[in-house]
């Protein structure tokens, strides 16, 4: 929570705006903006209020933060701070029309790929035609189109999300992912039934996954072992790097795997909350590197994760940014 404080300096009194947060065990404290020698008011307050939203104060205080390895070496993490440098140098070198452009086929992209990982048939092009045009596609299932509307829309609830990670937002998060699927798979006669769905909720019955190397947490501890994922986070958002810790997040997500289904884009979801958040590009995982993707994600080391996102991150840049020849 935000706070003024108040500095001396030669017996005159000065405003600041600060917040206070915890790196390696130890109270930090972050001087947010300048508010000059008069006293605030209470409507200066209510608009800092509105303007430092916790959001933008996280963004403030990683920035200033020099992250130590936490799994990945420090050369990695160097490698890290110079692609998102790369990124943002580029794009801030865009025209606002050339952003905006970039922005939604970044969206389109993403959603194409992240509900195509997990079996979802369209292509980009069908995407494209669904979530902008807002066109129906014939010969593809009802809930493939909503599939893909579902997680554009998780997008925007996401980046628009002011409040922290917490297991509340993370429903909220997976109902609208998931809205108006659960009465496609009450119906017995379709190839999706799963009479057990819950949109919102976390599972009530045990599942098992094929082809991973673990077998999900048991219902009665789902409950407990999200409230660890988030106390995990709390404890170390300020201490391990943006790219670490959405990775170390995703990858706990997916073990517990909470929810009936979604789960593998609930987890690349939030992946790409920590990062938003942090002031780092998106992650955009490519169909193409699938099986590299699983096979990162399964090996139970999350330093192979955050150096499989980085690189996709690199080659991302180098497919929308070019270098000149």
């Amino acid at each position: 929570m935000v706070f003024v404080r108040i500095k001396k300096n030669k017996g005159k009194e000065y405003y600041y705006l600060v917040e206070n947060y915890r790196n390696s065990g130890k109270v930090c404290q972050k001087n947010l903006k300048y508010l000059g020698s008069v006293v605030p008011n209470s409507t200066m307050l209510r608009t800092l209020k509105e303007e430092f939203t916790e959001k933008k104060v996280q963004k403030i205080i990683r920035e200033g933060i020099k992250f130590m390895p936490y799994k990945i070496d420090s050369n990695t993490l160097t490698r890290a701070k110079s692609i998102k440098e790369e990124f943002f140098y580029n794009l801030n070198n865009l025209s606002e029309k050339a952003k905006k452009q970039l922005i939604q086929r970044f969206k389109t992209g993403y959603t194409y790929h992240s509900c195509s990982i997990e079996g979802n048939t369209l292509t980009r092009q069908q995407v494209d035609m669904v979530i902008n045009k807002k066109e129906s596609v014939s010969g593809k299932k009802i809930i493939e189109l909503r599939e893909v509307e579902n997680h554009e829309k998780a997008i925007e609830y996401m980046l628009n999300e002011n409040s922290d990670l917490s297991i509340d937002f993370i429903k909220r998060l997976h109902k609208i992912l998931t809205n108006g699927t659960k009465e496609l798979k009450s119906n017995r006669n379709s190839s999706d039934y799963d009479p057990d769905f819950l949109e919102g909720e976390f599972r009530k019955d045990q599942r098992y996954i094929e082809g991973a190397d673990f077998i999900p947490v048991i219902p009665e501890l789902i409950e407990y072992e999200m409230k660890n994922l988030i106390r995990f986070y709390n404890e170390n958002k300020y201490q391990i790097h943006p790219l670490e810790l959405a990775s170390e997040i995703h990858y706990r997500f997916v073990v517990i795997h909470p929810f009936t289904d979604g789960n593998g884009r609930m987890g690349r979801l939030l992946m790409n909350f920590i990062l938003d958040r942090s002031g780092f590009p998106m992650i955009d995982i490519s169909t193409i590197n699938r099986e590299k993707y699983l096979y990162a994600l399964s090996s139970e080391n999350t330093k192979n994760l955050t150096e499989f996102i980085l690189l996709e991150l690199e080659n991302y840049i180098n497919e929308v940014f070019p270098k000149k020849k």
